[in-house]
């Protein structure tokens, strides 16, 4: 079959920072999409000029925006203040909380971020009826310091399951409650002096297909420079811990000024996938500043 490519955006980035809005005027970001009521919602990183108090590292207060699209591209609705906000001091998000991927399951939406702290980053669950208003659910295995994580959308014999990323390779692990964890394993593991060479992880929420579950993922080179590029995998649709096939080359790296050029250079990075109208828009942050789109058609990552 032909390497999957994605295409960008003609009118990328199709978010920026609002100056007058204090939670996202220096940069908006990573964003985790999903379909709800016929529109696309688009939960995003979005980060001002406040800084992390204890001050640990010159790095902005992080918070969750929420933007809502029709088609995908253009933004219908876009809310001036954050879904999801930074925990009380002393909390694992107390700087912010951040990247975050949906998984819809049984009609309850699932977000899995990063929750950023002096004491390192760990995962956090939420969860929504209307992707709107939050419930914290739980620090996900809180002994890992641990930032890039993500939830299939479906049960595996009643248990969820989750790609994690013990540095600097991705993992697998189901729970029933998210507490215990069960059948953890090594799932897929850098390779040294390639595009993926440094750390690699989940990129989108995994979408099923008919004959397998399709993941678009993130791989950080080795290189000095450090770029990150996605890339696509496929699962075994009743074991997703059986990878079918991975692409060599990336579908997407840093290519655009504004993927080279923001808060953080020479990045593409995705949270969020959805597909409308037999496309799969994937989006991703360029350069932690800016959030773009790109595009392939879904009859192109099919196995078949």
């Amino acid at each position: 079959m032909p390497p999957v490519i994605l295409d960008r955006y003609p009118h990328n980035p199709i978010l920026r920072p609002v100056p007058s809005n204090a939670f996202e005027a220096q940069n908006v970001s990573n964003a985790g999409a999903v379909m709800h009521d016929g529109r696309i919602h688009i939960l995003y990183r979005a980060e001002g000029y406040e800084k992390r108090v204890p001050l640990t590292k010159e790095w902005p207060v992080t918070s969750l925006g929420l933007a809502v699209s029709s088609d995908g591209f253009s933004i219908d609705e876009r809310l001036t203040y954050p879904v999801i906000g930074p925990e009380p001091n002393g909390e694992f998000g107390e700087h912010g909380i951040q990247d975050p991927r949906i998984a819809c399951v049984d009609g309850t939406f699932y977000v899995t971020t990063a929750g950023v702290s002096r004491w390192g980053d760990r995962v956090i669950l939420y969860r929504s009826c209307d992707l709107r208003c939050f419930e914290k659910v739980r620090v996900i295995q809180p002994w890992h310091e641990m930032r890039t994580a993500g939830m299939f959308p479906a049960l595996f014999g009643g248990r969820y399951c989750f790609l994690l990323r013990y540095q600097p390779n991705m993992w697998i692990s189901y729970t029933d409650d998210f507490i215990n964890w069960y059948d953890t394993k090594l799932l897929f593991e850098i390779r040294r002096q390639s595009w993926f060479g440094r750390k690699l992880g989940i990129g989108a929420t995994p979408i099923r297909q008919d004959d397998a579950w399709l993941l678009f993922w993130h791989g950080k080179s080795d290189t000095l420079d450090g770029t990150y590029s996605l890339g696509v995998m496929w699962l075994d649709l009743e074991d997703p811990s059986r990878i079918i096939r991975v692409q060599e080359e990336p579908v997407l790296t840093v290519e655009t000024d504004y993927e080279k050029t923001g808060y953080y250079p020479n990045v593409v990075y995705s949270c969020g996938t959805v597909e409308k109208d037999g496309i799969y828009l994937v989006y991703y942050g360029c350069a932690d500043r800016v959030l773009s789109v790109a595009t392939v058609p879904v009859a192109d990552c099919s196995l078949c």
